[in-house]
């Protein structure tokens, strides 16, 4: 499966879900490509990270702009899965990923300005589908406060509910410190105990349950069960 992670701003989590659904299909086995098309090279700084720590890591490699396409293509003979970590913002590299991909995710930070590129990616999404007639893509919520009452939260459920290219999932993942920390680490959330935090991995779990259900159970993690 192909999967890209797309979003028209940065700092929405792309990354963070990118690597979790990478190192989790690792660690159940399956041979997995990391491409990460980000010049600031978060996957592949978690990748090599990782890699020191001698713990399984995807295979990372790092491509830009239109040879996303074609490698992805060429790879996905050899890979079982290929996650693909787009750059915020880069039109070429979305387009050309979603246009391969079996399946898209898209994280909304919960404020207007975040929601508001929903309209715009849409504009990406429609023609990548008329070409590509097996893409899907999901948008999930995340960085969200964890208030129950933040009324930003319920303001940007409405409008994502809106869209109609990309399938609004009523998944909502929290803001934690854990998630911003086990990243730079280079570890996954549930190999993260500095605190460990089970909401954190219940929710980021139910990412991956969108993207593979079918695979779910294989991980180690109890939102899997």
């Amino acid at each position: 499966m192909i999967i890209a992670v797309i979003g028209q701003k940065g700092g929405c989590g792309k990354s963070t879900i990118a690597v979790h659904l990478a190192g989790w299909r690792t660690n159940i086995g399956k041979d997995v490509l990391l491409i990460d098309s980000d010049r600031q090279g978060t996957a592949r700084h978690w990748s090599l990270t990782r890699n020191d720590e001698n713990l399984p890591t995807p295979e990372t490699i790092q491509l830009f702009d239109r040879s996303i396409g074609r490698s992805a293509v060429n790879f996905s003979r050899r890979f079982d899965d290929i996650i693909i970590d787009v750059a915020g913002g880069d039109e070429l590299a979305i387009a050309t990923s979603l246009r391969i991909a079996d399946m898209g995710i898209v994280p909304f930070q919960p404020n207007e300005l975040d929601v508001w590129t929903g309209g715009y990616l849409e504009d990406m999404v429609m023609p990548a589908q008329a070409l590509n007639n097996k893409l899907r893509v999901l948008a999930v919520m995340n960085r969200a406060p964890t208030h129950h009452a933040s009324t930003d939260v319920r303001r940007a459920v409405e409008a994502l509910s809106e869209l109609e290219c990309i399938e609004w999932t009523g998944h909502i993942v929290k803001e934690r410190s854990a998630l911003r920390r086990c990243v730079p680490a280079g570890a996954l959330i549930d190999e993260w105990d500095q605190p460990n935090d089970r909401n954190a991995i219940d929710e980021m779990v139910g990412v991956y349950q969108l993207m593979f259900a079918e695979s779910a159970r294989g991980l180690a993690v109890s939102g899997a069960a």
